[in-house]
């Protein structure tokens, strides 16, 4: 027979395991098998800790990459999150009912390049991808976000779509497959073709070219709140070029002019 504080002292363990349980919110998993130098912080936490293949991420976790460095992390949902060199990634939050397939998450890009595959989640507009510059709503979606050291960003959208909000502005900048966003720190959002970029890891990395507009195939879809060619979000899909008109064809030759003559004191045209 238990003693009446025995019942009491096992509850009370009980709930500290699941208060401990509940403050660590795992997240995730790194599906990396080799190592290349990546590490996590915990939120309070003054030394980062490496994480290795089938290690556990946490809410709040922030992930650094050094120079060569890289990971991979699936989520609850199997979102996969790819993270590149010289990188740093805070993982606000990420929640997900398998039962019914609803979730929701932040994650806060300060620097580096990034890949976002959307996993199994129904509510994928409840994820929120934050840059410096940036804050992105997704929809089915597969990214490839680079982020400067100036904040500059640029999203290349391979699959899916996304509605992008510039900095704190109210406007929201949408893009769909095979297009790109860049919003440089002056916060001029422009929408141009995506920036080819293979799905491999090694890859993974901020191009020289990052927020230079020229780079760009097929030139200016449009601009958001700068003073470039675009008009704005109705000039986004321009179309084809319309063929120049022809030339009008050229009058004939008359020939030349007849001479006059002149016969019996008259002149007349031959």
């Amino acid at each position: 027979m238990l003693r009446p504080g025995t019942l009491l002292v096992a509850f009370t363990s009980f709930a500290a395991m699941l208060a401990s349980s509940a403050s660590a919110d795992v997240i995730g998993n790194v599906i990396l098998q080799d190592y290349r130098g990546a590490t996590a912080t915990p939120d309070g936490a003054q030394e980062a800790k490496p994480i290795y293949f089938q290690d556990q991420v946490s809410a709040l976790d922030t992930v650094a990459t050094g120079d060569g460095g890289a990971t991979s992390m699936r989520f609850l949902d199997e979102t996969r999150f790819d993270v590149g060199p010289n990188a740093m990634v805070k993982l606000d939050d990420f929640v997900f009912d398998p039962m019914s397939a609803i979730g929701a998450g932040k994650i806060s890009m300060a620097v580096g390049a990034f890949r976002y595959v959307g996993g199994k989640m129904k509510s994928d507009e409840n994820v929120k991808l934050i840059t410096p510059t940036a804050t992105m709503t997704i929809r089915g979606t597969e990214l490839v976000i680079f982020v400067g050291l100036d904040g500059t960003t640029e999203v290349n959208v391979v699959d899916g779509a996304i509605d992008v909000q510039v900095c704190d502005k109210a406007e929201v900048v949408p893009a769909t497959i095979g297009q790109r966003v860049i919003i440089p720190p002056t916060c001029e959002a422009s929408v141009t073709v995506a920036r080819p970029v293979e799905d491999d890891l090694a890859a993974l990395e901020v191009p020289d070219d990052l927020g230079d507009f020229s780079t760009a195939a097929g030139g200016d879809e449009g601009s958001y709140g700068g003073d470039g060619p675009g008009e704005g979000p109705g000039d986004r899909s321009q179309g084809p070029e319309r063929e120049p008109d022809p030339e009008p064809a050229a009058a004939p030759d008359p020939g030349p002019e007849p001479e006059p003559e002149t016969e019996g004191g008259d002149t007349w045209l031959r």
